[in-house]
């Protein structure tokens, strides 16, 4: 939970389900990370949904925080000491304080960055703040779709897959169900990108913490699944991944005391 703010993944490209994005009746997990992150895009239901998932697992808050670091770390090694210049942050989410391309233009100001979502306010709110320069751009896409996600001609036009991309998927595989074949589509978006280009992943690991707040929840959008060590392992199976892995993540800043959190992050260098 999540990349920058995007709690949720792509949605299908699909008429609007109940609670895609626009529709305030139902809350998006999108926004209720909005909310947790103190982000004022977001209404009654997802604050009383986000509300609720706080009383249910106190923990919640550390694991937008953890996701924010890692999002923070991955950005800084992938443009830094990796040299990476093109990033997809897909299921980018409502944005946030600093997003994904204000990270990466720290090690250089011409990276170019595509925002990919299918919640249309997430959409609204990406070209609206992100995608003002022309090394920006904000595009619909749906991660259960990486074939077509990646054909996009606008991100095509933006991002050059001949070349070396680091595709960011935080806060988003486990948002899918297993029908959704989360590890078929980290290998389809691997073996559309050259080699060089690098994966990020986060997920959160099925402990007794998190019971309480998984599965489908009533009010709420998108059930929350995650998955045991073994079986996100499984889904990062056709990176090469960068040393530790699996590493826990923890909140930043936080008392020694509290701890890794159940929640992996991963860096994958895309197999030559």
């Amino acid at each position: 939970m999540t990349s920058g703010a995007a709690l949720s993944p792509a949605r299908r490209a699909e008429p609007s389900p109940p609670g895609g994005g626009l529709g305030t009746a139902q809350a998006s997990v999108a926004r209720m990370c909005n909310y947790l992150l103190g982000g004022k895009d977001n209404y009654a239901a997802d604050r009383e949904s986000a509300e609720r998932a706080l009383r249910d697992c106190p923990a919640v808050p550390r694991l937008v925080q953890a996701n924010r670091g890692f999002l923070d770390h991955a950005a800084a090694l992938l443009a830094g000491d990796a040299g990476l210049r093109q990033f997809v942050d897909a299921g980018c989410g409502l944005p946030a304080a600093e997003n994904l391309g204000d990270l990466v233009r720290r090690a250089d100001p011409a990276c170019r960055v595509a925002y990919v979502d299918n919640d249309p306010m997430v959409l609204t709110h990406a070209r609206a703040l992100l995608a003002v320069d022309a090394g920006t751009g904000a595009f619909a896409g749906d991660v259960r779709d990486p074939a077509a996600l990646l054909a996009d001609p606008g991100l095509r036009r933006l991002i050059d897959f001949s070349e070396p991309v680091a595709v960011f998927l935080l806060g988003v595989l486990d948002f899918l169900a297993d029908e959704d074949d989360p590890a078929g589509i980290v290998a389809a978006l691997a073996a559309g990108l050259a080699p060089g280009s690098h994966v990020v992943i986060s997920h959160a690991v099925r402990s007794p913490e998190l019971d309480p707040i998984s599965g489908p929840c009533e009010g709420v959008d998108t059930p929350f699944r995650p998955r045991s060590e073994d079986e996100i392992a499984r889904i990062c199976a056709s990176l090469r991944m960068l040393a530790p892995y699996p590493a826990r993540l923890a909140a930043p800043a936080a008392p020694a005391d509290r701890g890794p959190l159940p929640l992996i992050g991963c860096v994958g260098r895309v197999a030559e």
